[in-house]
């Protein structure tokens, strides 16, 4: 397993380029340092490990995480649609909104309304998060699993490795 830095952000990090990768099951940075992994539904980074599960359907989207200190992390559909989901990271909620009807391209918003990030999935499959005007306002682990779970739902190709 590749070695995952628990000093550095990526994103929010200087050197990093403001943009993050998750291909197939690996997240990398603009440097192409590894940040998370994930493997038979655990998410691992900077030594911490999220036990995943995720169910959908035609009408429902659901990703529910366990940390290994018993924190619950969640992504839900509000609605009828997937345009709008909420998220609830140990207490801290969030917004993962469509910025268009006609893009696939979410909004990490923070529950004051402050855009932390943009997550964008690439026809190549793989998915694309940048910064917003607000990247520190989104600590790691919770940057991490709402990537992950914008990849669960909008990733038009996944090549998650088991």
């Amino acid at each position: 397993m590749p070695n995952l830095s628990s000093d550095r952000a990526g994103i929010f990090t200087d050197d990093s380029g403001g943009q993050w990768v998750w291909d197939g099951s690996e997240l990398r940075d603009g440097t192409g340092q590894t940040l998370a992994i994930v493997r038979a539904d655990v998410i691992v980074t900077s030594g911490q490990r999220l036990l995943v599960e995720h169910s959908s359907g035609p009408m429902y989207f659901r990703v529910r995480a366990t940390t290994d200190d018993g924190h619950v992390y969640r992504v839900t559909q509000p609605g009828m649609t997937v345009s709008r989901l909420i998220g609830d990271c140990a207490g801290r909620r969030y917004r993962l909104n469509r910025t268009s009807v006609f893009r696939k391209e979410r909004a990490v918003e923070t529950a004051d309304g402050k855009v932390a990030a943009y997550v964008r999935p690439l026809l190549t499959g793989d998915v694309e998060v940048r910064d917003g005007p607000h990247p520190d306002a989104l600590p790691l682990l919770d940057a991490v699993f709402l990537t992950w779970a914008c990849v669960l739902v909008d990733a038009p190709v996944r090549r998650t490795l088991i």
